[in-house]
């Protein structure tokens, strides 16, 4: 296998030869160029799948040069090296077709992992990742779809380094799985796992929750209390919405991930600790840092690794196989043999935009498998009641009736083949139908 080729643009020595060096043990095939018209001609002659840009460099400028990256490597990587770090320029880098951006100094390790999990998120976009028609499972995260198997790869990537991580993504897509699949994949696996709601905890008791205190610091400290950071100590630390840590949490949020260090509320003692730390979020980080409710300084801390989850709707190939895993859940304890959903059924989940996400289909799925009298789930078990379910999502346009049911059917047909490996006799035993009459339906519905 071609090794990917790396453009480094940099003009301070040490800092390029200790790049070099770590990634070309790394695999990588490295160019590098101390200044920037010497980086354009390299741009302007040779194909790079990476750049690693210097924001300030002599003759031509970091933006410069991104945008002559991109424009010859349409495909390519390119990342943002700068030691004059602000969220302005970072904007700018991103909206110049920046993949990320890292604030000088950087470990070298941020820089690999970062690397790794951007290569494969290139390579599934350009078919690397291939699809299969198999239900997959990462930890506790199932999917079918291209979409959540490039996360899968990149969460399992993530794993190997002790990088900090900004899980992004709507309410209900799986954020705290995601979390807890990494820690279960990495070294950490064997040292506890500590999630803090930071949306839950009032701002006054939130430092003590998380640093912990000493007897007496306070009215009813009546004892020494260990923090969420020292009961994490050798394993990770989950930050559930970050966005809502207040200033002053910011502060010693920040310190701990630079130096490793802190003191107990009302303590004198510096405790040191080891401790790997995943943060999610619903917000966008840069707009919080923008609006001045994030401290620009942590916002890099927190965001040297993203992970993106898509949204249910933008994986629409992933409902039946979770809706029949939630369908299993719930059903074995109450003893119920639910043998399926019908075809109505799954049309019902599959036109259904989830603003709930993956949390509202597991507790539609739950109170469906609860209810029912019956040994199938039809569409009138399954009461969509979210937000907005008329009429209002932009990615879900209007169809004629009979459309609607031949894209419906096609679907369920589709996810039927799928879980039974292409077998159409098999397929057409689940339906009850002759497999005579199931090839003409997949005839007349396109469906190979």
């Amino acid at each position: 296998m071609t090794p990917d080729r790396i453009l480094l643009l940099d003009d301070e020595p040490i800092l390029q030869l200790t790049l070099r060096n770590d990634l070309t043990e790394e695999g990588y095939e490295v160019t590098c160029a101390s200044d920037g018209a010497e980086g354009l001609h390299l741009i302007q002659t040779r194909c790079f799948d990476v750049a690693l840009l210097d924001l300030k460099l002599p003759r031509v400028d970091g933006l410069t040069l991104l945008q002559s990256f991109m424009a010859a490597n349409p495909q390519g990587i390119a990342i943002m090296m700068t030691a004059y770090g602000t969220i302005q320029s970072a904007v700018a880098a991103i909206k110049a077709g920046a993949t990320d951006y890292l604030v000088k100094p950087f470990p070298s390790e941020d820089l690999l992992t970062l690397l790794r999990g951007l290569l494969v998120q290139r390579r599934g976009r350009q078919g690397g990742v291939e699809q299969s028609n198999q239900v997959q499972r990462f930890d506790d995260l199932i999917y079918v779809s291209k979409a959540m198997a490039r996360v899968a790869d990149l969460l399992a990537t993530v794993a190997r380094s002790d990088a900090t991580v900004l899980i992004q993504g709507e309410t209900g897509t799986g954020k705290e799985l995601a979390a807890r699949a990494i820690h279960r994949a990495s070294e950490r696996r064997g040292h506890p796992l500590i999630t803090v709601a930071c949306a839950a905890i009032p701002e006054t008791l939130l430092e003590a929750e998380l640093f912990g205190h000493e007897k007496g610091a306070f009215t009813g400290a009546v004892r020494e209390r260990k923090g969420r950071f020292e009961l994490a100590h050798r394993g990770t630390l989950f930050l559930d919405e970050v966005a809502d840590l207040g200033p002053a949490v910011q502060a010693k949020v920040l310190r701990v991930l630079q130096e490793r260090e802190f003191e107990r509320v009302g303590g004198v003692q510096t405790i040191k600790v080891d401790v790997r730390v995943i943060s999610a979020t619903r917000k966008r980080l840069e707009d919080e840092v923008l609006a001045g409710r994030l401290r620009e300084d942590l916002f890099y801390r927190l965001k040297v690794i993203p992970v993106v989850l898509p949204p249910l709707r933008e994986r629409k190939d992933d409902i039946l196989p979770l809706a029949e895993h939630f369908l299993e859940k719930y059903a074995r304890p109450l003893g119920k043999a639910i043998q399926g959903i019908s075809p109505e059924g799954c049309g019902h989940l599959l036109a259904y935009h989830w603003p709930g996400n993956v949390r509202e289909l597991e507790a539609s799925i739950q109170r469906a498998v609860t209810l029912t009298k019956s040994p199938v789930l039809a569409s009138d078990d399954i009461a969509l009641e979210g937000v907005s379910t008329v009429g209002n999502h932009v990615s879900t346009p209007a169809q004629p009736l009979m459309e609607a049911i031949r894209e419906t059917e096609r679907r369920y047909l589709q996810e039927v083949l799928r879980s039974v490996g292409g077998q159409k006799q098999r397929a057409a035993e689940i339906l009850g139908i002759s497999r005579k009459t199931l090839w003409k339906k997949l005839k007349q519905l396109g469906v190979e």
